[in-house]
């Protein structure tokens, strides 16, 4: 039985509705991706912002080991997807260097982990079909 890990931005515990870099902390969610049932296994709090030691002046302006935004995306490198309300494109480009997709979807929580389940189901037959087209 195959599991996958999914972070979601939330306030509430049940929509997700809070900005990557506006969460101070992110449910951790295991998800059978047979049945698509769902359990939280953690809460994972954001690493600090940068506090400005790298010394370079570049913190928050691109992206350098000590950024905020490294860290946080860092943070979250074990997980396979991260939900939020919104995300800015360093986000994405960050937490993708982890291999980790991020999607910004404002839903319930169920409804967005649904979501996920049939974009990896799809994923799954393309990959299929396209190995069966040049196998042939």
């Amino acid at each position: 039985m195959a599991k996958y890990k999914v972070a979601v931005a939330t306030n509430d515990g049940v929509n997700v509705n809070v900005h990557f870099g506006h969460a101070a902390a992110f449910d951790i969610y295991e998800v059978d991706e047979t049945s698509g049932k769902y359990e939280k296994v953690e809460v994972r709090l954001k690493p600090e912002h940068c506090d400005g030691s790298c010394g370079d002046g570049t913190c928050g302006q691109r992206e350098v080991q000590h950024s905020s935004m490294y860290a946080a995306a860092k943070n979250l490198a074990d997980l396979d997807y991260v939900l939020c309300e919104q995300l800015g494109p360093q986000a994405i480009q960050s937490l993708a260097r982890f291999n980790v997709r991020a999607f910004d979807i404002a839903l319930p929580i169920s409804e967005a982990i649904a979501k996920i389940n049939i974009y990896r189901n799809k994923i799954a037959e393309r990959a299929l079909r396209f190995k069966s087209n040049h196998n042939d």
